[in-house]
């Protein structure tokens, strides 16, 4: 039985990373190989401290100034919260944590990078995939660039994410290294084809994130079919701070008489999100995060995987853009391409729109269901030839 790596998300609480990992894992293992996720406890304050020497250099760039000055002043207002909102995050954490451990397989703890090479040399191969791993920060991390994998053992990209639109000239010569060295190479979306294309030539393809590689089907064996939530209601999960999506979401609860559900502090604390959402519930791990979505009678979010298993569940969702299109560090890529192969871009609002207006937009989910299938098929495809050159 080959034996896989995976190099993805598992230090931090995010409802996508935790999904993506699990569903990677799933899906691999489906396909007849032993999976484990790589543990970076023992390496991630290297990784911090490379990171951190790439945001030093770029510390004149306003957009990369700014992109670390929200992350940094979110961390803090979530340190000098009340002990209402301490306590909140630690139940949160909690499902996180038994979900890693009930869920997911882990490797032994490397304490350097010179013992994750040496780790590594029992894989076949390792998987990099999904999420924004490929931001320029990341790169500058050597971590997830698999950079210290070593000779013998394959590099799969699968599904991996740039996060940005383009690179910075500072990050270029760096990623036209670690690109090279890969095996296969597949991303999530369009524009990470462009700069694959753009950095060393290749034409590669676009997948669908492994969320995606499992049917419904297949994730309702691990979510409750009882509702979560009681009622009717809107699930809210909007990462970033902008108000006028957070008025949208307000018409729509006055429209339809629906309580809102609000899934808060995400990546960003929003100060007042807990005085306008109706239910704020905290024992939430991944997959009530899935039954949230799946028993809402509307979902409103800026997330790239809530949108993801809105359209899973065939739940009627808007989403809004959590950066402006001419930043630097803007994902929105990411909802495009998601929307566009879907076939579902009317469902991408600004958050000033009239709501008895965008209530009435066709949404016509058994087309969107025969197009999930297909690019599931096809993304399917490319894993299986992957691994079968292992």
């Amino acid at each position: 039985m080959k034996k896989i790596g995976l190099a993805v998300v598992t230090y931090k609480d995010n409802f996508g990373s935790a999904l993506q990992t699990f569903a990677t894992q799933y899906s691999v293992e489906k396909l007849g190989c032993s999976v484990e996720c790589i543990s970076t406890s023992g390496v991630q304050n290297i990784i911090d401290s490379r990171k951190k020497k790439y945001y030093l250099g770029r510390v004149f760039n306003k957009e990369e100034f700014n992109y670390l000055l929200d992350s940094v002043t979110s961390r803090f207002r979530k340190k000098i919260k009340n002990a209402s909102y301490t306590e909140n995050m630690a139940i949160r954490h909690e499902q996180y944590m038994r979900f890693n451990e009930q869920y997911l397989h882990f490797s032994e703890v490397p304490n350097n990078f010179d013992e994750l090479t040496k780790m590594s040399s029992k894989y076949d191969a390792i998987i990099v995939g999904s999420d924004q791993l490929w931001r320029p920060s990341n790169i500058a991390g050597g971590y997830f660039t698999l950079e210290f994998v070593p000779q013998g053992v394959k590099k799969i990209a699968y599904s991996t994410s740039f996060g940005v639109a383009r690179l910075h000239k500072s990050i270029q010569n760096h990623a036209k290294s670690f690109l090279k060295s890969f095996d296969w190479i597949s991303v999530r979306e369009n524009s990470g084809k462009a700069i694959v294309k753009d950095m060393i030539g290749r034409d590669i393809p676009v997948v669908c994130d492994p969320t995606m590689l499992l049917s419904i089907e297949e994730w309702n064996k691990y979510v409750s079919p009882e509702p979560f939530v009681k009622g009717d209601y809107i699930a809210c999960y909007i990462m970033g701070d902008s108000k006028e999506q957070r008025d949208f979401v307000k018409r729509l609860r006055k429209e339809t008489g629906y309580k809102v559900v609000g899934l808060l502090h995400g990546s960003t604390y929003v100060s007042g999100d807990d005085e306008w959402v109706d239910e704020a519930p905290y024992n939430v791990g991944p997959f009530e995060f899935i039954n949230l979505l799946k028993h809402a009678k509307y979902v409103c979010t800026d997330s790239f995987h809530c949108s993801v298993f809105s359209i899973l569940n065939n739940t009627p969702f808007f989403v809004f853009r959590r950066d402006s299109d001419n930043e630097e560090t803007s994902a929105n890529d990411r909802i495009y391409t998601l929307l566009s192969w879907a076939g579902l871009d009317n469902r991408l609002l600004n958050g000033n729109e009239n709501v008895d207006e965008v209530l009435k937009l066709e949404l016509n989910y058994s087309n969107v269901n025969e197009r999930v299938s297909e690019r599931r098929k096809e993304s399917l495809e490319f894993l299986t030839n992957a691994l079968k050159s292992v």
